[in-house]
């Protein structure tokens, strides 16, 4: 099982739901997608003659009735690219891909075993900000598998983000601009109070959104920015009790997704394991 992401790629092999193997390796700053999948087909002709299928998450918008790319705005190269073809080629393996928070919600869905709520949105924060929405156990995923495109919601700044949109919610609390920005890391800039209180206001504003349209009991928070913890799970379950409030809404609950990034691969098995069963 693979993970594509923008600062990392990850692999590891499942096994009757458990994940036996879990290796990491950083993209190096400015790589390209070219670069992402040398190193992909290196690392994976070495260990997959262990497999049977493959499960792949994409961090960036995907085509998955297609199973092509769409678009990374963070890595050069992935626009329309037969991204599971060419992996079964490489690897001689059937191969099935979907958008990381996609693969990653179910992951988080089916760990939560017997106490699964009827529906579930996670929500990654991290290099980019991206969402998906399990219902009733299966990923939803719109027309053109585009559901969960929620760092690109407008929350109402000025700056221009990587899409070439102005306002967007990834503009203003993804790790990778936060740095850019402040020149200082996403955890030293938000250990100060004032710069915490920013950052979650304009997190609760576009997570609040999807909170709106979709109602979800259980709102699962992961990606690199996760490591915030407590501190962020209890501002935003206040932001989110508040605003409830106001209307006479529910709200719903705020749980933190598994920090090592095992439910992302074992989303991934999943996925693989419904579309070759």
């Amino acid at each position: 099982m693979v993970d594509i992401g923008g600062s990392k790629l990850s692999w590891g092999l499942v096994i009757d739901g458990v994940l036996l193997d879990h290796e990491r390796l950083h993209v190096l700053p400015g790589a390209d997608a070219a670069w992402i999948r040398e190193q992909l087909h290196t690392v994976l002709t070495n260990s997959a003659h262990e497999a049977e299928v493959c499960g792949v998450s994409f961090g960036g918008a995907f085509d998955f009735d297609q199973q092509r790319c769409r678009r990374s705005f963070h890595v050069e190269g992935w626009e329309d690219f037969p991204l599971s073809e060419w992996l079964a080629d490489s690897v001689g393996l059937p191969v099935v891909a979907d958008n990381d928070a996609n693969v990653a919600a179910i992951g988080e869905f089916h760990a939560l075993e017997g106490s699964s709520p009827l529906s579930l949105l996670y929500v990654t924060i991290s290099t980019g900000v991206g969402a998906g929405f399990v219902l009733d156990g299966r990923a939803v995923r719109g027309d053109h598998g585009l559901a969960g495109e929620l760092g690109h919601v407008d929350i109402g700044h000025t700056n221009e983000c990587s899409c070439g949109q102005r306002g967007c919610l990834e503009r203003a609390v993804s790790g990778y601009w936060i740095q850019k920005d402040h020149h200082v890391s996403a955890a030293e800039f938000l250990a100060e109070q004032a710069n915490f209180d920013m950052w979650m206001d304009g997190l609760g504003k576009g997570l609040w959104t999807a909170v709106l349209m979709l109602d979800p009991a259980l709102v699962v928070l992961g990606g690199g920015m996760a490591g915030q913890g407590s501190r962020l799970q209890k501002g935003l379950q206040g932001y989110f009790d508040r605003r409830s409030a106001a209307i006479g809404r529910f709200p719903p609950r705020v749980a933190m997704g598994d920090p090592s990034g095992r439910s992302v691969l074992l989303g991934a098995a999943l996925l693989a394991e419904e579309a070759f069963a």
